[in-house]
């Protein structure tokens, strides 16, 4: 039982030593490229504007990978609604505001509590 236990461990702690081995060799790959590059803008145009082109790809790349990283946004359904709020969504004579100033007024003295205990 262990020694299958042990195995996984050695083989997850090996695929993670090589995973990040890998990806800091892509890194000084990636460095090196980009060294490159800057010197091939160089010999086409000044510092400058060799800078600024670099400067706005890498932040133009940060971007879009920052928006890949976002959370999606999931679509909530009628019943799930009704269940968190406690209530049924359009039955007379209920309203949807009545749990929501609750949880707001929870929410509130929840963050006054937890801004004492610092």
């Amino acid at each position: 039982m262990f020694l299958g236990l042990r195995y996984r461990i050695h083989k997850a702690v090996q695929r993670y030593a090589l995973g990040g081995l890998g990806g800091l060799m892509a890194l000084i790959g990636l460095g090196f490229l980009c060294a490159a590059g800057f010197m091939l803008l160089l010999t086409v145009t000044d510092p400058i504007t060799a800078c600024a082109i670099v400067g706005c790809a890498f932040l133009g790349a940060g971007l879009i990978l920052m928006f890949l990283a976002r959370k999606p946004r999931v679509p909530v359904s009628k019943p799930t609604l009704e269940a968190t709020l406690g209530v049924q969504a359009g039955a007379p004579g209920t309203s949807v505001m009545i749990p929501l100033a609750v949880a707001f007024a929870q929410g509130i003295a929840q963050g006054i509590a937890a801004g004492r205990r610092r």
